[in-house]
């Protein structure tokens, strides 16, 4: 283990974030269905339930642009789409993949940067406008994001979401939940750091910024939830448990058991003391309001 950690640490030496990114093009390439995946496009599902014609999606930490490929793959009309990534290699090739979505844009930004984030959309059909209106975005989307920043950085992370949500915002932010047991995955450490959170210690950091809705889980061990399961659960496992895999059942059985899935999608709203903009303006910074909401 030691040795595992050593490399680690030289793999991932002075790098700030850790940048991995799940390929969705290569989890059938043995045709065997895979739990990662499918707790993909649940999330994505979810985001689609709730999208309404021609409003806002803010993709934080949007990687390859996924979500606008479902969006769009699903024939979803947007006002307005922006997908941000530190990666400027990934953030061109989207821009280039998409060009020809006129709602849609791609910018490199540093996410946990102190001086915020701050973008301008050169949207074809609404013009030109300042992202940080806070009554642009009807939905941020985080997922699989904050656990490869390191959580030295999830403060300012997370602040900087809120600059960008109005009251009616809907953030879901989903990463793994981490299982001293199980370990964290290799692309979650970051010079040596586990970068994943437990479930409690996520909701309290949360709590500084957001108020909390819904609690998903999206995929869970039967080790985790086989012990909790009440009469009507056991009776639902008996039922699916001699059709479906593993795989498939980690992403059933999850949903019932967010505090106890190895992977939690979390569905809030910002806090409105939070998004007060003279707060802003005044120039708090993350650690003194950090302070405040604890």
């Amino acid at each position: 283990m030691a040795s595992q950690n050593l490399k680690m640490e030289e793999k991932t030496l002075n790098k700030p974030y850790n940048t991995t990114q799940l390929s969705p093009d290569t989890t059938m390439e043995r045709h065997v269905y895979h739990r990662d995946q499918f707790a993909h496009y649940l999330r994505w599902t979810h985001v689609l339930k709730r999208l309404r014609i021609n409003q806002r999606v803010l993709d934080w930490g949007c990687g390859s642009g996924n979500m606008l490929e479902v969006m769009y793959r699903n024939r979803y009309k947007g006002a307005a789409y922006a997908g941000l990534d530190v990666r400027p290699l990934t953030i061109s090739k989207a821009n280039e993949k998409y060009k020809d979505v006129p709602w849609a844009e791609f910018y490199t930004r540093d996410l946990c940067s102190k001086e915020g984030v701050h973008f301008k959309l050169h949207n074809q059909e609404l013009g030109d406008y300042d992202s940080g209106c806070i009554s642009n975005w009807d939905i941020i989307t985080c997922f699989e994001v904050i656990e490869h920043i390191g959580k030295a950085r999830a403060d300012q992370f997370l602040y900087n979401i809120t600059q960008h949500a109005g009251p009616q915002t809907t953030i879901l932010l989903s990463t793994p939940i981490y299982d001293e047991a199980v370990g964290a995955a290799d692309n979650h450490i970051i010079n040596g750091e586990i970068c994943e959170f437990e479930f409690n210690e996520l909701k309290l950091i949360l709590e500084r910024y957001f108020i909390i809705e819904e609690k998903y889980g999206t995929f869970a061990s039967q080790k985790d939830y086989k012990k909790l399961m009440n009469p009507e659960q056991r009776a639902f496992y008996d039922a699916v448990y001699p059709y479906f895999d593993s795989n498939i059942l980690s992403n059933l059985m999850a949903p019932l058991f967010p505090e106890h899935s190895r992977n939690c999608l979390w569905v809030m709203k910002p806090k409105p003391s939070v998004i007060n903009v003279d707060r802003f303006k005044r120039g708090h910074k993350v650690e003194e309001l950090k302070n405040e909401l604890d």
